[in-house]
């Protein structure tokens, strides 16, 4: 289901310790869009045979755009197909969670 692609997502895992600058992981939610040139929201998603696309709602630099993204995942890796942009794809890779997150040891 949609919680396949929800979580942060990075081209390079070592990406993922430092979400300021360029090189930082883009995060995913059932709403939201998150990545360093822009900041979307998701207009809407519809399953599809190898993944979902989404309509996103993008604010940039001060513009507003409507970018179409394709996400299909297995296991930690997605494939993101930029729709309006000749079908740029980028892989990435999931983020593991923030150690502070993490569950304490079982006792």
């Amino acid at each position: 289901g949609l919680q396949t692609f929800i979580g942060r997502w990075a081209a390079n895992v070592a990406w993922c310790a430092d979400p300021r600058g360029a090189e930082r992981p883009i995060e995913i939610t059932t709403t939201r869009f998150e990545g360093y040139e822009n900041s979307c929201s998701i207009a809407s998603i519809r399953q599809m045979a190898d993944g979902y696309e989404a309509a996103l709602t993008c604010a940039a630099e001060g513009q507003t755009a409507n970018e179409r993204v394709r996400l299909a995942v297995q296991g930690d890796s997605m494939r993101l197909t930029w729709l309006d942009r000749n079908d740029a794809v980028v892989a990435l890779v999931r983020c593991p969670a923030p150690a502070a997150a993490a569950a304490p040891p079982p006792s």
